[in-house]
């Protein structure tokens, strides 16, 4: 392949970037940090490959074309690692650009001492900044995993590592290794594809980071910031397995707080008891707001015993919680508690659970009742199955 057509490709690669990048920008302004620096650095670069296509056909002076290109091209793989760290973290912070002090750094010296005018210095410090900057993108795509985990990160990763691989290769062609300078154009020609790819795992990486959050919303309570009864639902299995509980819990005298404090107060009440609720259960556990002042939790491995301990543990913690408006709001839970002894279906421990929790309110509320001992409270107090 000539290096006119090579040169073609290039710029060709990073032109289709910069409009992918730029448009969904364009398309979700909010939603897409990141890539309005991308769509820059990409842009810069096309323009820099497109300076060396008229240096190479003389269409401008050596001078102008070599360090016109050379200081064009750093800057815009400094702007691609800024772009890929917005990406990433989904933040916008100005001192992002402190970064262009390497590339400025650079040109600064190409232009004190010349080295650009020799084609294998300004290559192999081209290329060694390419590296930087491309291998520091590859780390902070796939390190940011910890903190949001997608897919796509790997992919975006992968692509970013390959070109850094790819960049070094050339540099090590380019420095006049010989086993690689025989072969230095074909790894230009598969940098070039890993352009496009950037390019498009970027936009994969972004729409799934927007399905991720959209399915955030939708299983989120938006009032207490816990789980919702979609979610909750969601994660019960087709069959209850011995061992698996339900504890619904319901606030006392709740229509009482909204009473005398008004709404705001009760959604004061009601985001202080879900965060308490959510501390006191583990990582794995299933919680969710039901609806109301109604609250599920499902979890594993419990016999009554331990989860009558987890419930009464909740509901102590609610007793002595201090919830300030403007005035302090004290609260109490009444919950019901059933607990799988042989497979049976959710819903039917969810429903015999759900008249745990009424035989606890007619008992007085602020009390925890089993399932097993719903019998015994209805015979005591009829009205405990009717009333909450």
């Amino acid at each position: 392949m000539d290096l006119a057509t090579v040169l073609l490709l290039h710029k060709s690669s990073f032109l289709v970037g910069a409009f992918c990048f730029a448009y969904v920008k364009w398309q979700s302004p909010q939603a897409s940090k990141g890539l309005g620096s991308l769509a820059v650095g990409f842009l810069l670069l096309a323009f820099a490959s497109t300076v060396a296509g008229w240096g190479e056909k003389e269409a401008l002076p050596f001078r102008v074309w070599t360090i016109g290109s050379f200081s064009v091209g750093v800057l815009g793989y400094a702007a691609i690692w800024v772009g890929i760290k917005r990406l990433s973290s989904g933040n916008v912070d100005v001192k992002d650009w402190i970064s262009l002090f390497l590339p400025a750094l650079v040109v600064a010296v190409a232009l004190a001492t010349g080295f650009h005018l020799d084609n294998q210095s300004r290559g192999t410090m081209f290329n060694a900044n390419a590296s930087i900057f491309l291998g520091a993108s590859a780390v902070k795509i796939l390190w940011d995993n910890q903190r949001e985990p997608l897919s796509a990160r790997f992919l975006l990763g992968a692509t970013l590592a390959g070109a850094t691989a790819l960049t070094g290769l050339v540099l090590s062609g380019i420095a006049g290794w010989q086993h690689i300078a025989d072969d230095v154009r074909f790894y230009f020609f598969l940098l070039i594809i890993c352009h496009f790819a950037v390019s498009l795992f970027a936009l994969i990486f972004v729409n799934e980071r927007a399905e991720a959050e959209l399915r955030k919303l939708l299983e989120t309570d938006v009032l207490t910031g816990v789980k919702n009864r979609r979610w909750f639902y969601s994660k019960l299995p087709a069959s209850l397995s011995p061992g698996d509980c339900f504890i619904i819990l319901d606030i006392d005298h709740f229509k009482r707080v909204n009473d005398q404090l008004g709404h705001e107060g009760g959604d004061v009440a009601l985001k202080a008891v879900a965060l308490e609720v959510a501390r006191q259960l583990r990582p794995g556990d299933a919680f969710a707001r039901l609806g109301g002042e109604e609250f599920g939790i499902f979890v594993r491995d419990h016999d009554e015993a331990g989860a009558r301990m987890l419930a009464e543990r909740i509901r102590m913690a609610i007793r002595v919680l201090n919830v300030e408006y403007s005035t302090p709001i004290s609260l109490s839970i009444s919950a019901g508690v059933g607990v799988c002894k042989e497979p049976q279906r959710p819903e039917d421990l969810f429903k015999a659970t759900d008249k745990a929790l009424y035989a606890a309110k007619g008992l007085g509320r602020n009390k925890v009742v089993l399932v097993d001992e719903m019998q015994v409270a209805s015979l005591s107090h009829p009205e405990s199955v009717r009333s909450r």
